[in-house]
């Protein structure tokens, strides 16, 4: 799954965040193998204790003194200063989080901005239109999971997530009806060269998407970061800072068969991004890929029946590999064709 959302260069970011210290790295093995971007150093740099002083004192923690002075806060590697404090693993993960994207929006000119709009009106309630044909609407309701609720409309566990935090994203919300997209439409993989055969793909329903159009929203259940089901495959980050986690798992839209464009041979052609309704409902929205974030040249947006594409994340597939080491994982590039050997088993 997906990112909201600018892709964060993880694989680097996390292992500088946990390892190193906040001043510049020393060249080592690893840059025979990889030269380092500018991104990569400049990743190193920031400092990450006035981040971990924010996340603290937002869920009411106790800060250690050694942290406030000025040479720890500024001075003090990730690492050392998860050494000073009693968290759990699950907090650990949300911590690093946090100081991830802060980190990314300091490094990208500032947060994104969230848009107020209301792009989703296919959803209203009192629209009882069908997405589609009547054949193709009984085929999606066909091959939905038995397991899997579908909804629109996101379910907050309050269990985990707090009253206050619930009501800074979604104070008034606007019930949505439960029926499937116009935009979109999911359908089994038959392409036994795609790294995900035999599964679904989510596709273009409409004649041609324009770069940054909004599509359909990625809904699940929302719990703090903390908290996620970290054997799920459908968790995606939510929240401005990334705090709480949206699960799909058992609830959720078609967004929840985006695929990885990783061994496809194709770029993303889609992306997260948050936005708010116009009820000011803080909602994760899937968007076509502007033109200059595209990495096709002359992206021109997407054509009818081509299948949606999102990039998860190095981190997500870091934690499923091997040793976490992409360099094998990934055996077909975009623009590539597939090898004569053909898909690895």
């Amino acid at each position: 799954m997906g990112e909201s959302r600018t892709v964060l260069h993880l694989k680097y970011l996390v292992h500088n965040l946990l390892y190193h210290h906040s001043t510049m790295a020393t060249p080592n093995n690893d840059t025979k193998k990889r030269k380092r971007s500018r991104s990569d150093e400049q990743i190193v740099a920031p400092s990450v204790g006035p981040h971990v002083i924010s996340w603290l004192e937002k869920r009411k923690k106790r800060v250690p003194a050694a942290l406030l002075t000025d040479e720890n806060k500024h001075g003090m590697s990730m690492q050392q200063i998860l050494r000073m404090l009693p968290l759990k693993e699950r907090e650990r993960r949300a911590l690093v989080r946090y100081v991830e994207k802060c980190i990314d929006e300091e490094t990208n000119g500032g947060p994104k901005k969230v848009e107020l709009q209301d792009s989703d009106g296919e959803y209203d309630i009192n629209n009882s239109c069908k997405s589609s044909s009547t054949s193709q609407y009984q085929k999606q309701q066909a091959q939905w999971p038995d397991n899997v609720t579908f909804s629109n409309n996101y379910e907050w566990d309050e269990t985990s997530v707090p009253s206050d935090i619930k009501e800074k994203y979604s104070k008034k919300i606007r019930q949505r009806s439960n029926q499937f997209s116009k935009n979109v439409y999911f359908k089994r993989i038959t392409n036994k060269d795609h790294p995900a055969y035999g599964e679904f793909g989510l596709y273009c329903a409409l004649p041609r998407a324009a770069p940054g159009q909004w599509l359909l929203d990625y809904v699940g259940v929302v719990t703090l970061g903390e908290h996620q089901n970290k054997q799920s495959d459908y968790v995606s980050d939510f929240g401005e800072h990334s705090e709480l986690a949206c699960d799909a798992n058992t609830l959720g839209n078609e967004a929840r068969f985006l695929n990885d464009f990783r061994n496809t041979g194709k770029h993303p052609n889609v992306e997260f991004n948050f936005r708010r309704d116009a009820n000011g409902e803080f909602r994760q929205g899937v968007y076509v890929k502007r033109a200059k974030d595209s990495r096709d040249q002359g992206f021109d947006g997407i054509k009818q029946d081509e299948e949606l594409l999102v990039s998860y994340g190095k981190s997500y597939w870091r934690s499923r590999v091997d040793g976490g080491d992409l360099t094998a994982f990934v055996w077909r590039l975009p623009g590539q064709a597939m090898p004569k050997e053909g898909k690895p088993s």
